[in-house]
């Protein structure tokens, strides 16, 4: 009795739906997605000292509207649970970079501001973020694979 072709044929068809297209598109966008993250992290620690969940929380934070966010509002912008995103508060928070308020109209809620040396710290790390942006992101693609991937992006984000 020979097994080996039904073993082999199991495989190709395993390889032809796990080679698809669209797993390759997918795992394409998660590597690149996780290399940027990892070398554009290092770097900004490196730098600055900040890694780049704080940098997203400090960026997040000093763009809201009002110059605070909500703990959960902050949680749900930065895909962490509640409890996540109140330790990384927490550690944000000790370095000095931000800073708990009360909320007047509902005492459940606690807003998270910027203090002046997360302001500061913020202004240093957009300068070298916007760098590192430009050396590892847009320096590999011509002005045309810029605009291309820029609208892809948008598209994807609407779909």
């Amino acid at each position: 009795m020979v097994t080996e072709p039904v073993a082999e044929t199991r495989c190709e068809a395993l390889f032809d739906l796990i080679g698809d297209e669209r797993i390759t598109l997918m795992g394409l966008l998660l590597e690149t997605h996780a290399r940027l993250t990892r070398v554009l992290s290092a770097a900004l620690e490196a730098r600055c000292g900040v890694p780049l969940t704080w940098f997203d929380v400090l960026l997040r934070v000093g763009r809201s509207p009002q110059g605070r966010l909500t703990m959960s509002q902050l949680a749900s912008q930065v895909s962490v649970t509640t409890g996540g995103g109140t330790r990384l508060v927490d550690r944000i928070a000790e370095a000095g970079y931000v800073e708990r308020q009360s909320c007047p109209s509902d005492r459940r809620s606690i807003y998270v501001a910027l203090t002046p040396a997360g302001i500061e710290k913020l202004r240093e790390a957009t300068t070298l973020h916007l760098e590192d942006l430009e050396r590892y992101l847009l320096e590999p693609l011509d002005t045309d694979e810029r605009v291309a991937l820029a609208a892809t992006l948008r598209k994807l984000q609407q779909a």
